[in-house]
């Protein structure tokens, strides 16, 4: 076996493959928007910490698991008792008073301001890794008294790595793979543009814009690099009525030359603290969310995936788990309406 020939499927195997999603899935992406659109860095009035975990395809030996751990903050935002995407309101607990609020223009004229953040992730599947660490920066500026516009740039490095250990070798006196593992660090940026009030949003990112070859080695075809992955996200909070709100929301996702891929979001808040929901992939899975904002400074969320292409003749379905902090809730927000 030559060693192009090897570093193909071992890059194959990775999902570096331009059919293949190369960057992990995660079903709750609504309840930490910044995981995927950085111009969400300093949206909320308060610093914005979430750790997260995914089992993909539990019962499948050598299945995807992915972690990460994400934090931002805005910088110099003087109107706090208005957020792009929470419910607004200062102290007061009672549900009508958070539906008045919300139904009423905001008293203070939103200012520019500016976010920051950072994100740390891997992604591991059987003997295969990859971890990311970035830093991002947003600008937020108001086009109106009610409507702001964001724009972010997230930067920051790629490790790609292969345990040699981990693999079922049919030669082990083969040369290929006497080299040492696999490993690669490679740049990585992402930008983002955001529109938002305190009851819809609509974004765009563009993911893995430098598109990085990770080998050299003769035999590896121009489809082993990483490519741009795009994203368009948009949701809507639906007061019903003081203690009942939905949320309706989807994310179109593109990773040329794949189809286009769909998901389509419903939530049902109740009091700003609980809510159930699901969510339907096309032509991949069905899920259902559920939650709950402990306080104003902890929430938690679950997601249960029930694959429905061919993975799931064989998977348990998929587990995700999601712990949110909410740092210096000076406006006792619970609840964030891009969940």
């Amino acid at each position: 076996m030559m060693r192009g020939a090897f570093l193909t499927i071992v890059l194959w195997a990775i999902g570096m493959v331009a059919v293949a999603q190369q960057l992990p899935h995660f079903s709750q992406y609504m309840l930490n928007g910044y995981l995927l659109n950085p111009a969400m860095a300093g949206v909320e009035n308060y610093g914005d910490v979430k750790i997260g975990y995914r089992n993909q395809w539990s019962g499948v030996e050598g299945a995807p698991k992915s972690y990460y751990a994400t934090v931002h903050a805005p910088l110099n935002k003087l109107n706090f008792n208005k957020s792009a995407s929470s419910v607004p309101y200062r102290g007061k607990n009672s549900s009508k008073e958070m539906h008045k609020n919300y139904r009423s223009r905001s008293l203070v004229t939103p200012q520019a301001h500016h976010g920051l953040g950072f994100t740390a992730l891997t992604d591991k599947a059987g003997a295969l890794k990859r971890s990311d660490v970035s830093l991002t920066y947003a600008y937020h500026l108001p086009l109106s008294r009610t409507t702001m516009m964001s724009v972010g740039l997230t930067g920051g490095f790629s490790f790609y790595s292969v345990d040699q250990s981990g693999l079922y070798l049919t030669n082990p006196t083969d040369p290929t793979f006497m080299g040492g593992d696999y490993y690669r660090a490679k740049p990585n940026i992402s930008a983002g543009a955001m529109v938002y009030t305190k009851k819809y949003y609509v974004g765009a990112t563009t993911t893995q814009i430098l598109q990085d070859e990770l080998s050299k080695e003769e035999g590896i075809s121009e489809q082993d690099r990483a490519y741009m992955h795009y994203y368009v996200t948009g949701g809507y909070k639906v007061v019903v009525s003081p203690k009942l709100s939905l949320l309706p929301s989807m994310m179109v996702k593109y990773v040329p030359p794949a189809p286009v891929s769909v998901d389509a979001n419903l939530k049902v808040l109740y009091q700003d603290k609980v809510w159930i929901g699901g969510s339907y992939r096309h032509k991949d899975a069905a899920v259902v969310l559920a939650g709950i904002n402990v306080s104003n400074l902890l929430q938690v969320g679950y997601a249960y995936d029930i694959a429905n292409s061919d993975i799931g003749r064989v998977s348990d379905g998929s587990h995700e788990i999601v712990l949110g902090l909410l740092l210096n809730n000076r406006g006792k927000v619970f609840c964030p309406a891009s969940m």
